[in-house]
Parts: C-alpha cells; sequence; structure tokens
C-alpha cells in the first residue's frame, strides 16, 4: 500500500497547476508577493490542529486538501486499495469584484480545467505512480460553525496492485 502523505501533496500540486483555480486561492501576502492558499494537512500530532479546526480556520479564499482514509478489498482483480481525499473550498469575497468567482465556479474549474503543461484534466491524470485515475469526484455543501458556507469536495483514487 502507497503511503497517502506523498499522494496528498501531489494532489495540492495539481491544484495549484491549475491557472484559473490558482487565480482564484491567490491573495498577496503583507509585501504584496502572491501566495497561493491550496494546501495539504497532514495528521502529524502537535503541528497542526485536528482537521475540523482548522477547516473552521480557512481564510477566504483558500483550499485544503486531507487525506481521509482508504478502504481495502478487491474491487475488480486488480486494485486492492482506494485512497479517499477531502478537498475543501473557501471562496474569496465576491464584494467588489467585476467577475467573481463562487463555488459552482471552482468546482467546474477543479473538474474541468488542464493543470499547466498538460492536455487532461486532474480527473483523467495519473496523479501519482502506481495510482489510477480517480474515480468520479464528487463535492458537497457544508456549514462551518458559524454558519459559513464551505464545499468538500471527495476524490476516491484507485491503487493498482499492492505497492
Amino acid at each position: 500500500m502507497l503511503n497517502p502523505a506523498p499522494i496528498t501533496d501531489s494532489i495540492v500540486t495539481t491544484l495549484r497547476a491549475i491557472p484559473q483555480l490558482a487565480a482564484a486561492m491567490t491573495v498577496l501576502d503583507s509585501n504584496g508577493d502572491p501566495v497561493v492558499r491550496i494546501n495539504a494537512f497532514h495528521f502529524r500530532l502537535g503541528m497542526e490542529h485536528r482537521l475540523a479546526e482548522h477547516i473552521y480556520k480557512m481564510p477566504a479564499p483558500s483550499m485544503v486538501v486531507a487525506w481521509e482514509g482508504t478502504k481495502g478489498g478487491n474491487f475488480n482483480g486488480y486494485q486492492i486499495w482506494r485512497h479517499r481525499w477531502g478537498v475543501y473550498y473557501r471562496m474569496g469575497n465576491a464584494v467588489g469584484q467585476a467577475t467573481p468567482v463562487g463555488y459552482e465556479d471552482l468546482w467546474a474549474i477543479t473538474c474541468n480545467q488542464p493543470p499547466t503543461g498538460s492536455t487532461q484534466n486532474i480527473r483523467f491524470m495519473t496523479l501519482y505512480e502506481g495510482l489510477d485515475i480517480m474515480d468520479t469526484p464528487s463535492i458537497d455543501h457544508n456549514l462551518d460553525e458559524d454558519l459559513i458556507d464551505v464545499f468538500k469536495a471527495t476524490f476516491t483514487i484507485p491503487e493498482i496492485g499492492d505497492n
């Protein structure tokens, strides 16, 4: 079985390489330098907050990718593991924007726009050696503790064989 941590980082790298998505998640830091807020969450004691707290504290705009589990089984004779990631979206404030980017737009961009240097969108890419292409992704509406909209996508990616 592959270690999900470097796969999480690979998913983040791929999402950051989608130009429209990176642009929608970019802000200027205190020095005026652009910062793309698409990041990985890793479960490491003492390093970060709990995932729920991390999602709650996500600044707008931002995205967080977190591994959420692996299921084992003999799915079709050559896929033994199916890994699942949550991709959490918090859109930017649309006030004053000439062309605001909403959650519907972010989801369409994620699913349909290819990363720089590729002709394939993320749904048809091999995101890490030893993985198959992802199952059809899904997205759901959630509310955080302050009743602010947050959307969560789910990427389920089968592993080829038993690595």
